[in-house]
């Protein structure tokens, strides 16, 4: 039996027990030394573009993640697998690890941060084989924190008052649902099929965080996420965070649970009905 198969027959060790707030104390030094001096201060040369025209990076998400990395290696012992170094080396996106690792999302909104909005966050994850046992969403303007662990349920906390969230109640009629969603990701003809399904939403927008819209389903504000595409470092936190919020969460094309290896459209919503009421109307055939 070789190493990989070993450790996945393994039940998942503790981790370290002080993570929640080891890695909330990162997020918010990390934004207030990198982040926050630079939200509608940033200089032309300060913004690069990657994949897109529109596919901003800046130098807070560059160094941001360049200073996250190390402590969170620290603070767990795990590879990270972060968006900005997953855009230098593609290699990275895939060679998830089996035991514990981590991913990191700097600065989500990257593009609403650039141009003076205020939807951006920082995310992170813990990962167990692939999957997300804990996450972090810091939204550094509000200075509000989304926690969740696996089991253990999912909680808003600020100014040290900790809120556990249970969604109740949300509509399961597509027509009274809002949120948002996009087919980025998705090659042809698909991309204009599921274009088209999107469009009919009637409650459809677009934040241009997945971290903000994780949060304002798991807050009970919000009714869904829907991408056409799927990155460790977006939707391993807002997984988790919305399933144990009490809302529901996998790809849209086989129901399966996330996983991090995986590159395929992926849906939140805030209850299971809602979210096959959902794929029925978006994943058109």
């Amino acid at each position: 039996m070789n190493d990989s198969t070993s450790i996945h027959l393994l039940e998942r060790p503790p981790a370290n027990p002080a993570l929640k707030g080891i890695v909330a104390d990162l997020l918010r030094e990390g934004a207030e030394k990198f982040i926050l001096p630079r939200f509608r201060n940033l200089q032309p040369q300060e913004i690069n573009t990657k994949t897109s025209e529109t596919d901003f990076v800046t130098i807070a998400d560059q160094q941001t993640e360049l200073w996250l990395t190390p402590r969170l290696i620290e603070a767990q012992s795990g590879p990270v697998i972060g968006e900005e170094a997953v855009s230098v080396s593609s290699l990275v996106r895939y060679q998830i690890p089996s035991g514990y690792s981590w991913t990191l999302d700097p600065l989500d909104g990257t593009k609403n941060f650039v141009r003076g909005k205020t939807a951006f966050c920082s995310m992170v994850a813990l990962l167990w084989n692939g999957r997300p046992v804990e996450s972090w969403i810091w939204q550094p303007l509000t200075k509000i924190l989304f926690y969740a662990a696996d089991q253990k349920g999912a909680f808003r906390i600020s100014e040290g008052s900790q809120t556990p969230l249970s969604l109740k109640g949300r509509p399961i009629d597509i027509d009274f649902m809002r949120g948002s969603g996009n087919s980025l990701g998705l090659s042809e003809p698909k991309k204009s099929i599921f274009q088209a399904c999107l469009q009919n939403l009637v409650g459809r927008q677009f934040t241009g965080s997945a971290g903000i819209q994780g949060c304002l389903i798991a807050n009970g504000e919000e009714d869904f996420l829907i991408h056409g595409n799927s990155t460790p470092w977006d939707h391993a936190p807002v997984d988790l965070l919305c399933r144990e919020a009490g809302g529901y969460a996998a790809g849209l094309k086989n129901g399966e649970r996330f996983h991090a290896s995986t590159a395929t459209p992926f849906m939140a919503a805030s209850s299971q009905e809602g979210w096959e009421a959902l794929r029925h109307a978006v994943w058109c055939s």
